[in-house]
C-alpha cells in the first residue's frame, strides 16, 4: 500500500480546488484523495477503487465518509458503464527494477504501462465535461503521445521538484474534436496508427467501420484535412482511394480499408500483378492531373487485400499539369521489384515522361509480365 508522499499532497491541493460532481478515485491507497474529495461541497459521491484488497480494507477503516464507497478493482474492470465528472489518479509510474513488481510504485517495464492502460479506458468513463486529475513524473516516457493517442487535451496544473525528477499534476479533458465527431455520429474512436502529420483512429459511422485521420494537436497546418478531403472526393469518382464519408476542420472520415501494406507483400509471388494494378491507378491519377507525390516510396501508402489494391493518404496530392505518378512508380519497381532490369525501367520512365500516351503505358505493363 502506498503511503501518502509529496505527490499525494500536491495532488490533494488540486482535488480540493477542482473535484466536483461524481468522483472516481482510482488507486485510492490509504484513501487520502477520496476523503479529500468527499469533504468538498461540490462533490456528490465518491467511488474509491484499488487493486490491493489490503488497501481497500485500510481505507474503509481509516477514511470513512458517508459519500464514499470503496471497491476492489483493477483499474476500470469493476466500474461497469458508470461515468464520472472527476477522475483522480496517482498511478505507479516508476520503471520495474527487480523480478517482483511493486504495484504501488512500479508502473511496468518502462514505468508508463499502467498509465497507458488507464488512458485507454478512461474516456469512456468520463462525463462529457468531465476532468481527470493525473499525477505523472517528468521521467515518465511517452506522456504527450499517450494523451494525444487517447484523445485527451492536457494542461499542466502544477509541479514539485523532488530529488531527480519533477512531480507533475495534469488536468485532462476529452479532445473537443471527439465531441464534434460524436455529434456527427462518429463513435468509439480508438487509436490505430500515426504518421508525421496526423494520427489515425478507427471508429464506427452508421454501422460501418471507419478510419478517422486527425491532424496532430499542435500541427501548424490544419488546412491539410480540407485539401485531402477534396482530393479523395475527386479520386473516388474514378474508383481510387478509400471511400470518403465526411470531414471537419480537423478530421477526415472514410471507410476503413482492410489489407496489408505493400511493404508486407513485397515477397509475394503475385507482386508483379499487384504492381500492374497500382500502375493502372497511377495512370488514372495522371489523366486527372493529380500528383500524389508518394509513388517512389509507396510501401505504406498502398493497401493490398488479396488481388485488390487501394491507394491511401492523399494529404499531399495536388493538381498539376504534368503529374509524375506513373514515372515515380517506375522508379520504385526498378529499385525494389525488378532490380535486374533497373536500367530498362529508367528508360521506360523517361519515355513515358516525354510522350505520356497509352502506347507507352501498355509497354510498361507488358514489361511486368
Amino acid at each position: 500500500m502506498y503511503e501518502p508522499q509529496e505527490d499525494s499532497f500536491l495532488l490533494q491541493d488540486f482535488v480540493k480546488k477542482r473535484a466536483n460532481g461524481t468522483v472516481l478515485d482510482m488507486g485510492t491507497g490509504t484513501g487520502i484523495q477520496a476523503l479529500t474529495a468527499a469533504r468538498v461541497s461540490r462533490v456528490k459521491k465518491v467511488i474509491a477503487v484499488d487493486v490491493d484488497s489490503h488497501a481497500i480494507s485500510f481505507a474503509k477503516n481509516n477514511n470513512k465518509h458517508c459519500k464514499i464507497k470503496y471497491l476492489e478493482s483493477d483499474l476500470f474492470s469493476r466500474i461497469g458503464n458508470k461515468k464520472f465528472d472527476t477522475i483522480i489518479f496517482n498511478p505507479p509510474y516508476l520503471p520495474k527494477e527487480g523480478k517482483t513488481q511493486h504495484l504501488e510504485l512500479e508502473g511496468g517495464k518502462e514505468g508508463h504501462e499502467v498509465i497507458a492502460r488507464f488512458l485507454a479506458d478512461a474516456r469512456k468513463h468520463l462525463a462529457p465535461k468531465g476532468n481527470i486529475l493525473l499525477v505523472c513524473s517528468s521521467l515518465t516516457p511517452h506522456l504527450q503521445e499517450m494523451f494525444e493517442n487517447n484523445l485527451f487535451t492536457a494542461r499542466e496544473l502544477g509541479k514539485k521538484h523532488v530529488f531527480f525528477e519533477n512531480i507533475l499534476v495534469y488536468s485532462l479533458a476529452a479532445d473537443p474534436r471527439v465531441i464534434e465527431l460524436e455529434g456527427k455520429k462518429v463513435r468509439g474512436l480508438t487509436y490505430f496508427a500515426h504518421g508525421k502529420r496526423g494520427v489515425i483512429f478507427t471508429g464506427t459511422y452508421r454501422g460501418k467501420k471507419v478510419a478517422v485521420k486527425m491532424v496532430r494537436q499542435k500541427s501548424q497546418s490544419p488546412g491539410t484535412i480540407a485539401l485531402e478531403a477534396c482530393a479523395l472526393i475527386e479520386v473516388n469518382r474514378n474508383n481510387i482511394g478509400p471511400h470518403y464519408l465526411l470531414h471537419t476542420k480537423h478530421a477526415l472520415v472514410y471507410e476503413f480499408v482492410r489489407g496489408k501494406h505493400l511493404e508486407d507483400v513485397m515477397n509475394s509471388p503475385n507482386i508483379k500483378h499487384l504492381c500492374k494494378k497500382v500502375f493502372e491507378q497511377c495512370r488514372k491519377l495522371d489523366l486527372l492531373h493529380i500528383n500524389k507525390q508518394e509513388m517512389t516510396r509507396p510501401l505504406k501508402h498502398v493497401l493490398v487485400n488479396r488481388n485488390k489494391v487501394t491507394l491511401i493518404d492523399f494529404e499531399r496530392a495536388r493538381k498539376t499539369e504534368k503529374p509524375h505518378n506513373v514515372t515515380q512508380f517506375c522508379q520504385f519497381v526498378g529499385n525494389h521489384v525488378m532490380r535486374e532490369q533497373k536500367k530498362d525501367w529508367i528508360l521506360l520512365a523517361q519515355e513515358y515522361a516525354r510522350l505520356r500516351n497509352q502506347k507507352v503505358f501498355k509497354k510498361i505493363l507488358r514489361t511486368l509480365s
